[in-house]
């Protein structure tokens, strides 16, 4: 398999970045190219009295609060992939919800693997992955390499007569 052009994904978390130079390693090995996905995630709350209408100015600061924090996490990752002489473009989309903002990005740019870390709990009922990573897994044409903390694993149980 020739990887031509690798798609990272990123949350500026410092698993991210591991994954991120894994992702880096990996394209300077093929064609040398990587497309740096971050995805500007507004976070919003609920105003406390009823009838409170939410506030215009205080809505725009936390669009470009978010979009800043995405900037912010794809040029750390560009500037891991300039430093190893790999070519980087950069996709910072505005969403709610990254999953598929990823999986878009990814194939808008032709994109034949898709890098990321994951976070994802110890239990099997989330296939030990994160939201995030989990729906990517789940819902992308796309190979998926997904790399999870080793700290956050679950050590496996090798009592005798049991398999966990």
């Amino acid at each position: 398999m020739f990887l031509e052009r690798i798609c990272i994904a990123t949350d500026g978390s410092d698993l991210a970045i591991r994954a991120a130079e894994l992702g880096v390693l990996l394209a300077s090995s093929g064609a040398g190219r990587v497309v740096v996905v971050s995805v500007a995630q507004p976070q919003f709350r609920i105003p406390d009295s009823e009838g409170a209408a939410p506030d215009a100015q205080a809505a725009q600061g936390e669009f470009e609060r978010a979009r800043q924090a995405a900037r912010a996490h794809a040029d750390t990752v560009g500037r891991i992939a300039r430093g190893s002489g790999v070519s980087c473009d950069y996709a910072t989309p505005l969403a709610s919800r990254p999953g598929p903002e990823i999986i878009r990005v990814a194939e808008q740019h032709g994109c034949d693997l898709i890098v990321m870390g994951t976070h994802g709990p110890n239990d099997a009922n989330r296939l030990f992955t994160g939201d995030v990573a989990g729906y990517v897994l789940a819902n992308s044409p796309i190979r998926v390499l997904l790399l999870r903390d080793p700290h956050e694993a679950a050590q496996p149980d090798f009592t005798e007569g049991t398999l966990a």
